[in-house]
Order: structure tokens, then sequence, then C-alpha cells
């Protein structure tokens, strides 16, 4: 390993001291599914949480606090049974930024539907990312799950084609986007560390594209691990590959920690006295004094 990567792990090493504390998972999605215990409750949970999961952390939780109350105490159970309950809990939807209501009791319908399909065993959509060698392709995974989300919930709209609300929430299987909430998901389901919870075992933590919200890319530009103006789902796996270079088995360890530079510390991706002299990563950041060389390019 070069000095450059032994310096930018000993930092990121502290980044995670740092924030390795259950208080800090508030300041995240991941909270929701932290709730639960039950491996059925925890996925359902994340699913939803993850589609979710764009906006800032306040209104993501206003969101989505509501319905994980009227869920009860365990979201699997009361979205397999068809009951007066879940009725109650359609009407009382809403929507969320660009979702509408009908956009979010669409969706809703559409996980009853495959919850009701499935056996009570967990995992419930590992099988969606894996093709028929029980595998995980780097080219075709990702959207092939968005492929059999969308048929789903084409079948319960009894439609030819998603609202802009439905489509945006799964993302079209054949953009080049970085596929952020749905690699978020894969995250949260194969890391099998703190924070995440390990529940899918035919996935490798290092075949999964780093999830590439705007704190990510802010940040491994100020890091000098690329420069794009846009990214790319081909820059996520790259950010993973980069990552692999300081930890082979677990490349995705820094993600939560990285993003609560962002979330908490403020990070504006510029020089700013205030915030940058208090940065656990201000040694090997671009912005500041002793600056490191750009370590992955295209």
């Amino acid at each position: 390993m070069s000095d450059d990567l032994s310096l930018l792990k000993i930092k990121l090493n502290q980044l995670i001291s740092k924030y390795k504390n259950v208080s800090y998972l508030e300041t995240d999605p991941i909270c929701f599914p932290k709730r639960y215990k039950n491996p059925l409750d925890i996925e359902i949970v994340s699913i939803i949480s993850c589609l979710f999961a764009y906006g800032n952390v306040k209104n993501i939780k206003n969101f989505l606090d509501p319905i994980f109350n009227m869920m009860g105490a365990s979201p699997y159970e009361f979205l397999s049974q068809q009951s007066s309950s879940f009725s109650k809990f359609l009407q009382n939807l809403k929507g969320y930024r660009f979702q509408t209501k009908e956009d979010v009791v669409v969706l809703f319908l559409t996980l009853q539907k495959i919850l009701r399909k499935k056996t009570k065993q967990s995992p419930i959509f590992e099988s969606y990312f894996l093709n028929s060698k029980e595998s995980f392709e780097k080219n075709s995974s990702i959207q092939n799950f968005q492929k059999k989300i969308e048929s789903e919930i084409l079948i319960t709209a009894n439609t030819k084609e998603l609202t802009y609300g439905l489509q945006f929430l799964i993302g079209k299987w054949n953009s080049k986007s970085p596929k952020k909430r749905i690699s978020l998901f894969l995250r949260w389901m194969v890391r099998n560390e703190y924070p995440d919870f390990g529940l899918y075992k035919k996935i490798k933590t290092y075949q999964i594209p780093y999830p590439m919200d705007v704190h990510i890319q802010k940040l491994s530009k100020v890091l000098g691990i690329h420069n794009q103006k846009q990214v790319q789902l081909n820059d996520a796996f790259l950010l993973t590959e980069f990552f692999r270079n300081i930890n082979a088995v677990d490349p995705l360890l820094y993600d939560f920690y990285l993003t609560r530079v962002g979330i908490i510390d403020r990070c504006k991706g510029r020089y700013e006295e205030k915030i940058c002299n208090g940065c656990e990563l201000k040694e090997v950041c671009l912005v500041v004094p002793r600056g490191i060389e750009p370590r992955l390019q295209g």
C-alpha cells in the first residue's frame, strides 16, 4: 500500500472512531430497520427506507415515521395480511416529494402482493438480484432487480407505463445513473458488520457499487479519488474498487462514516476554516494545505 493510501486509511479509521456510536444512527435512514429484530421486518423496512432515501434526513424521517408507526410491531406481518387495518393504512398514506399519494399506495399494494406470494423465509428480495446460477453480476443484477419491481408495479397499477413518481422511486433500469438508493439497500443487506445487517449471503460486499449520494460524490472529489462532474454506475463500481485497495474484504466499510462528514460536519466540498480545521480528513483533503494527488481517474 502506498504512503498516500496508508495515510488515508489512518484518517478513515479516525473517522470511524468518531462516528461509530449508536447515537449517530438517527442521522441516517438506517435508523428505521434498526428498530426491528426479525430479519423479515428488517428487510421490508430497509427496502422502503432506501427507496425514499432522497432529500434531507429530516424530511425522510417526517415522511417515514408515521408510516412505520401505523404498521406496528411487525411491518412484515402487517403488509402480508389483508385487513381493515391495511385499508385504513392506505387511506392515511401521503405523497412524498415526486411521489403522489396514489404512487405511494401503489407501492405498498405491490409490496403486499410480493410478500403474500413469499413464504415466511428471509431474504425476500435477494433472488431478484441473482442470475440463473445464483450469483450477482456487475452489469445486470441491479437492472434485473429494477425490471422485476417495475413489472410488479405495472401489474398492480394495471397500466403499461409507470408514473413519473414511481419511475423516479425505482429508477430506470436502462439508465447509466449510479443507482444510489438500491446500492445503499444492498450495502445494508450484504455487509455483516456495524451498522449493517448481513442478511444476504450470496452477494459479496466487494461486488456492490458504492452508494454515490451527494456527500460521497463531494468527498471522493476533495479526496482526489475522482474528478467527474457527473457520475455513472461504472464510477460507483470504480469507487468500490478504489476502497478495495484500502480494505480488500470490506470496501464499503467507510460509506456510513464518510457520509457523516457531509450530514453532520456540513462539508461543503470547498475550504471553510471553521469546518475544515476540525475535520479528521483535513490532512488528506485537496481543498486544504497538505493535499494529496488524485488516485483514480476516468
